[in-house]
């Protein structure tokens, strides 16, 4: 096995819902059996911690067969170090990108937080890495998605755009594909295939994540934060609000004052 110690990967590692991610406060006996566990997992790897927080890591490693096989032994014991009553915990996202880059840092999330859940997200460059090292011999499992040149490229594309439009409450879903050069139904195919939603749902679900940190955050009332999230209506914003995290915004507010 040859080893191409020049480069540098990257992995993003996600361990909860993104709500209890954004509260990060349940550092308990098994949240602490889980941050050993990875801690110990990261070691044997030889995997750098270079960002952290209770739900959360960002980790560079110098060989790609270490990462994968790291990524691959962190799923597979991510079940016996995570109390099965609390479900808030059990979700585990990875992904890894070939590079330490800003914009690698951001595929690599992109990868945990957008692409469908349950898979565990490698770019194609990091398969061609892994293949080099060893004989052409990569792991092929159901559970692996690797995304190819042209999807992270659209990955990147689609992200960048939809940080510049999200607050605007006249945007039309219609626009995405045209605004960004792109076939109609390829966009909403190839959107459907990693991410799991429609442009609309899409956007919607953006929208109410970022909602959901302002109103963490306190970064204004209610109606203050819908407008701010690109909702006309508080009324609609809190209807899709307690849709996708089964409360209410004004309840929410409530328990976090």
């Amino acid at each position: 096995m040859s080893s191409n110690t020049s480069s540098t990967y990257t992995m993003v590692i996600e361990t909860s819902d993104f709500l209890h991610r954004l509260e990060a406060n349940q550092f308990n006996l098994f949240t602490q059996k889980l941050h050993n566990g990875i801690s110990n997992l990261m070691s044997k790897f030889q995997g750098v911690i270079v960002a952290r927080n209770d739900n959360t890591y960002q980790v560079t490693f110098t060989t790609v067969t270490d990462a994968v096989l790291c990524a691959l032994k962190l799923k597979s014991r991510f079940k016996y170090i995570t109390p099965k009553f609390d479900q808030s915990i059990r979700d585990l996202k990875l992904g890894i990108t070939k590079g330490n880059s800003k914009s690698d840092q951001l595929l690599a999330m992109h990868m945990c937080e957008i692409v469908v859940k349950d898979k565990f997200v490698i770019s194609e460059a990091v398969k061609m890495a892994y293949n080099n090292e060893n004989n052409n011999s990569f792991i092929n499992r159901d559970d692996i998605k690797i995304l190819s040149l042209t999807e992270s490229q659209f990955l990147t594309q689609l992200m960048d755009y939809i940080e510049t439009i999200w607050q605007d409450p006249e945007f039309n879903v219609a626009h995405f594909s045209k605004t960004l050069g792109l076939n109609t139904s390829y966009f909403y195919r190839t959107l459907k295939q990693l991410t799991g939603k429609s442009p609309s749902v899409f956007l919607r679900s953006f929208r109410l994540n970022h909602a959901m940190v302002m109103l963490h955050h306190k970064k204004g009332n209610i109606t203050e934060i819908a407008r701010k999230s690109g909702f006309n209506s508080p009324t609609y914003f809190s209807k899709c609000f307690k849709a996708r995290f089964n409360i209410l915004p004004s309840k929410y507010l409530q328990q976090h004052t």
